[in-house]
């Protein structure tokens, strides 16, 4: 393994107090750029103190598309700039620490049908790119829900970057397929044809990403960051149906996890070859460190 990434900044953000409103209809954790930066950088502190070596830009949700919701779509540029400028902050003293610049889905997670147009895209990863070229060591395209937004942001990266990591996101009782339905394996083939340093999976139960750890492999590298949270007993496990949020069925169908049994998962991970491994939802740094602690085994 190569890399650790940071954990979720998120849940994290809730659990040190801080109000995060509802992501499915605010501009979620934006909020704390906005009202509370010094929690942004303390988070990415402490995933320092941890053990990892990349931090990710706090803009998953500065998008356009996202902040009309609060009519602040013009101060996309200025708070991705803040975001870059926190994490800046936050690994001065650590000249070896890593910041993956967040190419985020353009609309809400897991919702692919509400991904606009081509056009729309190319505008949007263009402008974000401009934006954080100069200060960043890679980009991570994150939780890509269907092929044609993951490519498309891909694409656009390479056009800022040459370290360009794409994560698609597989949520759902089987972990084969993206939200859009897709197969995680044409999604990587289709991927493999543009020149991405690696290609992962995230927001997924861990032991989900284990799972489908041989349709992984078959990136030039691969990795995973996925949330703490573990399936059920396969004979618990239901398909609660197209008309039921993929967010309510992941987690009506998963448990949650300690640092140390996430640990244990990411090791399999590690030790089948990943490139990348880190946390993303429920995770924490504490999680962070328990994988930091077993590589030192």
């Amino acid at each position: 393994m190569k890399y650790l990434l940071d954990s979720g900044m998120g849940d994290e953000l809730e659990q040190r107090g801080f109000e995060v409103p509802d992501w499915k209809t605010s501009i979620w954790s934006v909020s704390a750029l906005i009202k509370s930066p010094n929690a942004v950088v303390e988070i990415h502190k402490d995933n320092i103190k941890a053990g990892c070596n990349v931090i990710t830009t706090n803009n998953y949700y500065v998008t356009p598309n996202i902040l009309k919701r609060e009519g602040i779509e013009s101060e996309f540029e200025s708070l991705t700039r803040l975001a870059i400028d926190l994490a800046e902050e936050s690994r001065q003293g650590f000249p070896e620490v890593l910041i993956a610049g967040s190419f985020p889905p353009i609309e809400t997670n897991f919702r692919p049908d509400l991904t606009p147009s081509n056009d729309v895209l190319d505008d949007y990863y263009s402008n974000l790119g401009s934006f954080i070229q100069q200060n960043v060591d890679l980009i991570i395209c994150e939780t890509m829900g269907s092929i044609r937004e993951g490519i498309n942001a891909a694409r656009n990266a390479l056009e800022f970057s040459d370290h360009v990591w794409l994560s698609w996101t597989n949520k759902g009782v089987s972990g084969d397929a993206l939200p859009s339905g897709e197969k995680l394996k044409d999604a990587i083939t289709e991927a493999n044809q543009l020149d991405i340093e690696c290609q992962l999976v995230n927001c997924c139960a861990a032991d989900l990403a284990t799972k489908n750890i041989e349709i992984l492999k078959t990136a030039t590298n691969f990795g995973i960051y996925a949330n703490s949270r573990k399936l059920k007993e396969q004979k618990l496990i239901q398909d609660l149906g197209e008309t039921v949020d993929i967010d309510v069925n992941h987690y009506e169908n998963t448990l949650p996890m300690t640092a140390e049994e996430y640990a244990k998962e990411a090791k399999i991970w590690i030790d089948e070859g990943a490139y990348v491994v880190g946390g993303c939802c429920t995770t924490r740094p504490e999680h962070i460190k328990k994988i930091a602690d077993e590589l030192k085994k």
